[in-house]
C-alpha cells in the first residue's frame, strides 16, 4: 500500500471518528513522508487541541523547522523539554533550531546534553558539530561531523556539513570531495529522508 493508500484510509478513520488524536498524529506522519508539511501541522494543530502531550509538541517543532520556521519552533521544543526533560530526541530538534536563529550558545547547551544522553547517536555528534561551527569552532565541528558519518554512515547531511566546515578552514579539497561524495548518495537515495533532512522524525 503506498502512502497516498495509506492516508485516503486514515482519513476515512478521522471523518468517523475525528476526535482521535492518534489519528491525526498517524495522518501527520503520512503527510511528512510525502513532504506535505502544511497538512501535517494543520494535524499536529489538532491533534494537540485534542489530546496534547510532550511528543506532539517535539512533531510540530520539526515540522515548523522543515518549514523553515524556526524561531516558531522553539516555544514546542521548550514545552516538550518542560515535561518530558529526559528524552534526548527534543534536544536534537531545538538545538538545531537554536542554532539557525543565531542563539549558539543556547544550542551549544543542548548539544552538550544531548552527548550526555545518546552520545552513541550518530545524530547526536551532528548537531553538536552544528553547534561548534555556529561558535566558530570549524575544526571541531570537521571532527564531530566525522563521528556522526562513523556511527551512521548512511546520512548525507553530515557531510554537506562538513564541506562547509572545511570550507571555512580553507581545505578546498576536501570540501569538495564531501559535497562530490553527498551528491552521488543522494542521486543514489533520492528518497531516503532520513539521510537528508536532519529533522527528520
Amino acid at each position: 500500500m503506498t502512502r497516498v493508500e495509506q492516508l485516503v484510509h486514515i482519513e476515512r478513520a478521522i471523518a468517523r471518528e475525528p476526535g482521535r488524536a492518534w489519528y491525526r498524529e498517524t495522518h501527520a506522519i503520512y503527510a511528512l513522508d510525502l513532504s506535505r508539511f502544511d497538512v501535517a501541522a494543520a494535524d499536529l494543530d489538532t491533534a494537540i487541541q485534542v489530546a496534547d502531550r510532550p511528543y506532539l509538541r517535539f512533531l510540530r517543532g520539526l515540522v515548523a523547522c522543515q518549514r523553515g520556521e524556526y524561531g516558531t519552533s522553539l516555544a514546542d521544543f521548550d514545552r516538550a523539554i518542560a515535561e518530558q526533560p529526559e528524552n534526548s530526541q527534543f534536544y536534537r530538534g531545538r538545538s538545531l533550531a537554536r542554532g539557525f536563529v543565531g542563539r549558539h550558545r543556547e544550542a551549544m547547551a543542548d548539544a552538550e546534553r544531548l552527548v550526555r544522553l545518546a552520545p552513541q547517536q550518530g545524530e547526536t555528534h551532528y548537531v553538536l558539530g552544528m553547534a561548534l561551527a555556529g561558535t566558530g569552532r570549524a575544526q571541531a565541528a570537521v571532527n564531530a561531523f566525522g563521528e556522526s558519518l562513523r556511527l551512521r554512515p548512511e546520512l548525507i547531511y553530515p557531510l554537506r556539513a562538513r564541506a562547509a566546515a572545511y570550507e571555512r578552514l580553507g581545505d578546498t579539497l576536501r570540501s569538495s570531495a564531501d559535497r562530490e561524495e553527498a551528491e552521488r548518495r543522494e542521486r543514489e537515495r533520492p528518497r531516503c529522508a532520513v539521510c537528508l533532512d536532519p529533522f527528520r522524525y
